[in-house]
């Protein structure tokens, strides 16, 4: 028996149909736009923030250091 996929969606960003396997978390679609398991578009920019790696930054903290910078 051929399992098919647990979820699919519309992609946000190109309109193609993405599709979340067994035993995947998150998911990228082919355009680049990357989803979590439940299927929510994840910040194109999600992996600058220095919360992803250091346990010592909260998101939010994060997020300012990332964009501490910008204009």
């Amino acid at each position: 028996m051929s399992e098919g996929p647990t979820k699919t969606w519309i992609c946000g960003k190109c309109g193609t149909t993405v599709e979340r396997w067994p035993g995947e978390s998150d998911v990228t679609c082919t355009c680049g736009a990357e989803y979590n398991a439940s299927g929510q578009r994840l910040r194109d920019d999600w992996r600058g923030n220095p919360s992803t790696w250091d346990d010592e930054i909260g998101d939010l903290e994060g997020y300012e250091i990332q964009h501490a910078n910008d204009v």
